[in-house]
């Protein structure tokens, strides 16, 4: 039988109690450092797309569109992921989940490192792209799940730090590995400098996903899901981990301050110590209650009271995602291409739109093998990645007294503008400084949004809709990069055009979003959504 909502809402009360009395210590941050990796490697791998396109190009012999389907379609496979994944994730949980996509993408980049037919590599590729989009589906909510209400915001917040660290790392690991003079070819089969550092960016995903081994599951997702064994346990390492204090002090510690109910339904699960009794269940039953659910549940996301929240959250990660990513992928093709218009052309000024027309006349396919990156677009690169630190600083500090929506509605206003201003620059510099700003202040609406779901929405549905917020953040990337690809060379004014007005839309959802310093959750049951 489906919880009603006085169940629900008592599960969140309790939970909430439950993970506030482990008290903040060195658990929270370990678990916060596993998070940032995760996202960091994130970052790092959808950005490490633009670095070997030039190279790419070259050993498959490809036009511009050719090139735009490589960062397409690694975004194709984030958008059919984005879902599975958000399932799994309240299906066997999210540590599980986490930890499957983590290996899965790491296989999946190694295999496409050593792909020498075109084909091969965009289906290698898709495959990663639905692997990873289920660690930035699930990393917010797993490391949420884990935090009082007074820490959320900002141990969320911190991980916009973490994408920045991913975004300086890139460029120095492609500046160090790319230029290298390494070059096994035959006639079926090519292994250049480019594929290791394809190996190379997999390679923290092998370490991450062992990591991932040694913590539990979130304990609002065991609380959700009835299994107060391993709840309690969760439980129990937090407290250890934060106080260096026994379980039983945990136990009394709730007592003494009016939660003894809960105190004894945690404590009933211990038999020997610390060791915790396993009741039986039946799994079957389990999963198939959880597939029922899921179905339940996505209704419940798509109908009020929570319909304009979860419209409002989708259509803001939309417009970013078509927005961000699309530039974000080809940032190291726009400093090439000014790269190489200030080489054949020394003294003259040209913005961005001219510069992507005089592309065109290259536009063949490329017959100077190996092609390379230019020493200018990993410095640019790096830059950007520094660019974003001030203000990844700034938002964990500053979150509790502004909020979400005031970052949000600032940082999409101020990319908008930037977007406006490529029009009007005249020289790589001024492309540099304003694509670093671009990249800071887009880069913290994405985080935000993120965070925002995790706070926004209740356990019950929490994955749910950062799986929908995510598919429908991949689905924009997917038509960002494609209309990139296909536009950017004829028609550059219409899409810079429409890249500023979808992030001024954003501005707009965000101002309208339903959160203040601290959104208050709508607890919904299954029981609310007609079978």
């Amino acid at each position: 039988m489906a919880k009603s909502v006085n169940d629900v809402q008592t599960v969140e009360t309790d939970v909430e109690t439950a993970v506030a009395f482990t008290g903040f210590g060195k658990f929270n941050i370990k678990v916060l450092i596993l998070c940032g990796l995760i996202y960091m490697n994130t970052g790092f791998s959808i950005s490490s797309v633009g670095f070997i396109l030039p190279s790419a190009a070259c050993d498959f012999q490809l036009t511009t569109i050719d090139k735009g389907r490589i960062s397409a379609t690694p975004t194709l496979g984030m958008l059919l992921g984005a879902y599975f994944w958000g399932c799994l994730a309240d299906l066997a949980g999210r540590r599980k989940a986490l930890m499957t996509s983590t290996f899965c993408y790491a296989l999946c980049e190694i295999l496409s490192s050593v792909a020498s037919n075109y084909s091969a590599f965009l289906l290698l590729k898709f495959l990663s792209g639905f692997s990873i989009t289920g660690l930035s589906t699930v990393v917010f909510t797993y490391l949420g799940e884990f935090q009082s209400g007074k820490m959320r915001e900002r141990m969320l917040c911190w991980m916009e730090m973490a994408w920045s660290l991913g975004l300086i790392a890139l460029p120095l690991t492609g500046w160090a590995i790319i230029p290298l003079p390494i070059s096994f070819v035959n006639d079926i089969f090519f292994f250049r400098s480019w594929n290791l550092f394809v190996i190379i960016c997999a390679l923290p995903s092998v370490f991450i996903g062992f990591w991932i081994l040694s913590f539990p599951e979130s304990p609002k997702y065991l609380a959700e899901t009835g299994d107060t064994r391993a709840l309690a346990k969760t439980l129990c390492i937090m407290h250890q981990e934060n106080t260096g204090l026994p379980f039983d002090d945990y136990l009394e510690t709730l007592s003494n301050n009016g939660y003894e109910s809960l105190s004894e339904k945690l404590g009933s699960c211990k038999v020997d110590g610390e060791k915790f009794s396993n009741p039986q269940k039946s799994q079957k039953d389990r999963i198939h209650k959880s597939l029922k659910n899921i179905y339940q549940q996505t209704l419940a996301l798509v109908r009020p009271p929570l319909l304009q929240k979860t419209a409002n959250v989708c259509s803001i990660m939309f417009c970013l995602g078509s927005s961000y990513y699309a530039l974000m992928l080809w940032f190291p093709e726009l400093f090439q291409r000014f790269a190489r218009f200030e080489a054949e052309f020394p003294g003259e000024s040209a913005s961005v739109c001219r510069v992507s027309q005089e592309k065109i006349s290259e536009d063949s396919v490329s017959t100077n093998c190996p092609s390379t990156v230019p020493r200018d677009v990993y410095v640019h690169t790096l830059i950007l990645g520094f660019a974003c630190v001030p203000l990844s600083l700034m938002l964990p500090l500053c979150v509790n007294q502004l909020g979400y929506k005031f970052y949000l509605v600032v940082s999409t206003l101020v990319a908008s503008s930037v977007t406006v201003g490529l029009l009007f620059v005249t020289s790589s510099i001024q492309n540099l400084i304003l694509s670093c700003i671009f990249e800071a202040a887009s880069s913290i609406g994405m985080s935000i949004v993120l965070a925002v779901v995790v706070d926004l929405f209740p356990t019950n549905l929490r994955a749910f809709a950062a799986a929908g917020c995510s598919f429908c953040g991949r689905f924009g990337a997917l038509v960002g990069n494609y209309m990139f690809g296909y536009i950017i060379d004829t028609h550059c004014l219409m899409l810079i055009t429409i890249v500023a007005s979808k992030l001024l839309i954003c501005g707009v959802l965000g101002y309208l979003l339903p959160v203040g310093r601290k959104s208050k959750q709508t607890v919904v049951s299954p029981e609310q959504i007609p079978e």
